[in-house]
């Protein structure tokens, strides 16, 4: 088996690929920034774009939401954020859920991200 790594752009300062795939099975991390590389405020719109980052990364490896087995939640937070990312996600991933697990931290990357998620998915045979 050999693994495919999606690295981030070098001025990224990132040490992680955003997606590896290795075999059938797909690795992501993805934070909340907008198209325009920007965090956007509050957890609800930070829900809202770390999913669209998450539907991103694995439309690239020819996988989607629907195709995600296991889902990681980190949190600031979680006795505030949780409620809010979990309307956000049960809208955006209706009836097809995966196993998830959410975590509460003290902090993330930058200082206002309110939320990050890591996920496994597969990749659908081509």
């Amino acid at each position: 088996m050999s693994a495919v790594a999606r690295i981030p752009e070098p001025e990224a300062g990132a040490l992680s690929a955003d997606v590896t795939v290795i075999g059938e099975t797909a690795y992501v991390t993805v934070i909340p920034l907008d198209e325009q590389g920007e965090l956007p405020d509050g957890i609800e719109a930070q829900s809202e774009v770390v999913i669209d980052a998450l539907a991103a990364e694995l439309s690239r490896v020819g996988a989607g939401l629907g195709d995600v087995a296991h889902l990681t939640i980190y949190l600031r937070d979680l006795g505030q954020n949780r409620p809010v990312f979990n309307e956000v996600y049960a809208r955006r991933f209706g009836a097809t859920v995966p196993v998830r697990c959410a975590v509460g931290v003290a902090e993330l990357a930058r200082p206002a991200m309110l939320v990050e998620l890591t996920a496994i998915a597969a990749v659908p045979l081509s």
